[in-house]
């Protein structure tokens, strides 16, 4: 067999050969680079205000942070610098204070972190009804934190420092039901108690 046009030929086979490279690269190239890191879609915003509200569509806590961030690959809001405030309407005056905090996506919780401190100061209508020492503001410090704004429940099983005026408890794990104004420890409970 005799070809009659063999540059013509020549000619086809490296181009079919080149097409099958291209074609074989881009695959390879694909991916290589889905495997890689891949920056998503997201949301970032400073001096950030968010509202919860409850069932009746009152407003049960407001969450303030300097930077708050959303990246839609998993729906997680990581927060810097975050307070949490309870509305004194919902008789529940708790002030939360973290460096950062974060809301995952499946669950009605907000996680805060590094130097946690809630606060509840007297509620102005019951003050007068209350001794001296349970009218005084309540702090508690720890270094990690979950609230459930909807349960109105705070929980952590890391150590826990709690005073009243002069007195001091410190624990290890903790629950604090907030619309209660109550305390529940589960361990390693230690007091000071000063006149």
């Amino acid at each position: 067999m005799e070809l009659q046009h063999p540059g013509r030929f020549a000619v086809l086979v490296v181009a079919a050969l080149a097409s099958t490279w291209l074609v074989l690269r881009d695959q390879s190239t694909g991916d290589e680079a889905s495997a890689g890191p891949r920056l998503g879609l997201g949301y970032y915003v400073r001096d950030a205000q968010l509202t919860g509200s409850g069932p009746d569509g009152g407003i049960l806590y407001r969450v303030s942070a300097a930077s708050a961030e959303q990246l839609l690959a998993d729906g997680t809001i990581t927060m810097q610098d975050v307070a949490v405030d309870y509305e004194p309407a919902a008789q529940v005056p708790w002030k939360l204070r973290a460096d950062r905090g974060q809301i995952p996506p499946d669950r009605n919780i907000i996680e805060l972190a590094g130097n946690v401190t809630a606060t509840t100061a007297p509620n102005p209508a019951t003050a007068g009804a209350r001794s001296r020492s349970s009218a005084a503001p309540l702090l508690i410090r720890t270094d990690y934190l979950e609230l459930d704004p909807e349960a109105y429940i705070a929980r952590t099983e890391r150590t826990v420092t709690v005073e009243r005026d002069r007195d001091t408890f410190r624990a290890r794990g903790m629950r604090v039901y907030l619309k209660q104004d109550r305390l529940q420890f589960s361990s390693e409970v230690r007091g000071r108690f000063l006149p």
